[in-house]
């Protein structure tokens, strides 16, 4: 939904996840084999023009992320330079960290656009993203104000202390099921599960006793589905120009009965037996009978969204028929009166639980 508040990827296989929680693999580029050479690249240090100097594809290129984690300890972290850090998943691995100031830039010796692997001070923890793991040649900072090192091996030139899945997926990445593109998309988010962990557990001495007899803290979860927001995300999906088209296991009724006069005791009394028989089928069943012309009926019903219209009026009952009309389709039908509740339910009933 283009509404939607969450962003996704998904893949023609059927996979689909969050971006904050697919682990699709990322096509990163290498650069050619050779002596590691400090190249000179005054007052460039963004990603986009670093490469545009160069002449080289951004997913060529390094990005140096420099982070205080939940402990306060310097972090230096690399990523491709095409995607960006993902707030939740640095967070599972760097507990409530935050990004270093200029001032704890300078503390720890970095220089802000220009952090590379090779030669960083020492005491600080680095952390490469998954998908640099089988890579060899780099370009990337070189720790030294207006350069950047060319044809950097990792193993030979610097080594990663862990390897983590950091990134924010995105439209173009390789799908871990089948290996073909993703595509991006925005969705609704209509439920959550937190992983609280122990967290709360251990504070309110919440306890089980394991298979050894040691009492360990509760692992706890919190589920929670949003039932407006369920409603929104059906809407969302299921309307034309028209208005809504609901499912028949959702919609508010299934049926509406158009009674076409609310003058004339043949129509009125044959739309009234109409509803009847289909109340008695156990249909969910709407009587539109107020005193507005045809036209205003159909609208109100095409807007409002009923799966089925039973269109009773003046010609039809002089034939015996009911004119029944699909909303998700718009396809019509002619039905006799007296079979019309039972050709509805063939249709309807099988379709509740789906």
């Amino acid at each position: 939904a283009e509404a939607g508040e969450a962003s996704l990827v998904y893949c023609d296989c059927g996979y689909a996840a969050d971006t904050e929680a697919a682990a699709a693999k990322i096509n990163v580029e290498e650069r050619e084999s050779g002596k590691m050479c400090e190249i000179h690249t005054p007052g460039i240090g963004s990603i986009d023009d670093v490469a545009e100097f160069l002449h080289v594809s951004p997913a060529a290129t390094r990005k140096a992320l420099a982070l205080v984690d939940g402990n306060g300890k310097p972090v230096v972290c690399f990523v491709p330079g095409t995607h960006e850090l993902n707030e939740v998943k640095a967070e599972h691995v760097f507990g409530d960290y935050h990004m270093m100031t200029d001032e704890e830039l300078e503390e720890y010796g970095l220089i802000k656009g220009f952090i590379g692997p090779v030669g960083l001070p020492e005491g600080i923890r680095v952390v490469g993203d998954l998908s640099l793991e089988d890579t060899q040649w780099w370009l990337c900072g070189a720790n030294k104000a207006d350069y950047h090192l060319d044809h950097v091996e990792l193993g030979r030139d610097f080594e990663i202390n862990e390897w983590k899945d950091l990134v924010t997926s995105q439209e173009g990445d390789i799908c871990p099921e089948c290996g073909l593109p993703l595509h991006a998309a925005r969705g609704i988010e209509v439920g959550q599960v937190f992983q609280l962990g122990t967290k709360y557990s251990s504070a309110l001495n919440a306890t089980f006793t394991d298979e050894n007899g040691e009492d360990k803290p509760l692992v706890m979860g919190c589920y929670g589905i949003g039932v407006s927001r369920l409603l929104a995300a059906v809407v969302e999906q299921y309307n034309d120009e028209k208005g809504i088209k609901w499912p028949v296991s959702v919609a508010p009724y299934e049926v509406s009965v158009l009674c076409l006069s609310d003058k004339d005791p043949e129509i009125w009394n044959a739309a009234g037996a109409v509803a009847d028989a289909c109340v008695t089928a156990g249909l969910e069943t709407v009587v539109d009978d107020r005193a507005e012309r045809p036209g205003v009926k159909f609208a109100d019903a095409d807007l409002i969204g009923f799966p089925w219209q039973v269109i009773v009026g003046k010609k039809g009952v002089a034939n015996g028929i009911a004119e029944v009309k699909e909303r998700a389709t718009g396809e019509r039908f002619e039905v006799a009166l007296d079979e019309v509740a039972s050709w509805l339910a063939e249709k309807i009933l099988p379709e509740r639980e789906l």
